[in-house]
C-alpha cells in the first residue's frame, strides 16, 4: 500500500502510523519496541513522499539475536531494521497494556545477530 511518510524511512525498516490525514495512511520509523504495524519497500529521505509498505505478506528483515523458526517477532525500538522474538521481549509486550504488535512470524532461523530472514507480516 501507497502511504505518506512521516519522515526518512530506511528500506525493510518497520513502520507505525503517524499523522493522521483525511484519505492518507502517514508512517514513521517504530519508535518502540512492539510499535510497528507494516514495513517500508524502499528507503524515502523526505516528509511527505509517498512510500510502499507491505501490511502482509512476506518480507527479508534482520534478527536481533536468536530467532527460532514459527516464532512470533516484533520490532526492536532501537533499530527498526531489526526484528526480536516476542518471548525475549515478554515484559515489553505485558508492560505495554496490550498496545505492542506482533509484526509476524519468522519462517527461517536466526542464529546470529544480523542474520537476513523472512518474516511474514500478520497473525496467522
Amino acid at each position: 500500500m501507497m502511504c505518506v511518510s512521516g519522515g526518512t524511512i530506511t528500506e525493510n525498516a518497520s513502520v507505525m502510523l503517524s499523522a493522521t490525514t483525511a484519505g492518507q495512511v502517514t508512517v514513521t520509523h517504530g519508535a518502540n519496541w512492539g510499535d510497528a504495524i507494516g514495513v517500508a519497500l524502499r528507503a524515502v529521505t523526505v516528509t511527505g513522499d509517498m512510500v510502499p509498505v507491505a501490511f502482509g505478506g512476506i518480507v527479508k528483515m534482520l534478527n536481533d539475536g536468536t530467532i527460532a523458526l514459527g516464532e512470533t517477532v516484533c520490532n526492536l525500538g532501537d533499530d527498526t531494521s531489526k526484528v526480536i522474538d516476542t518471548a525475549s521481549s515478554a515484559n515489553m509486550m505485558l508492560g505495554d497494556n496490550g498496545t505492542a504488535y506482533v509484526l509476524g512470524i519468522a519462517l527461517h532461523a536466526g542464529v546470529t545477530d544480523g542474520d537476513e530472514i523472512l518474516v511474514m507480516l500478520g497473525r496467522h
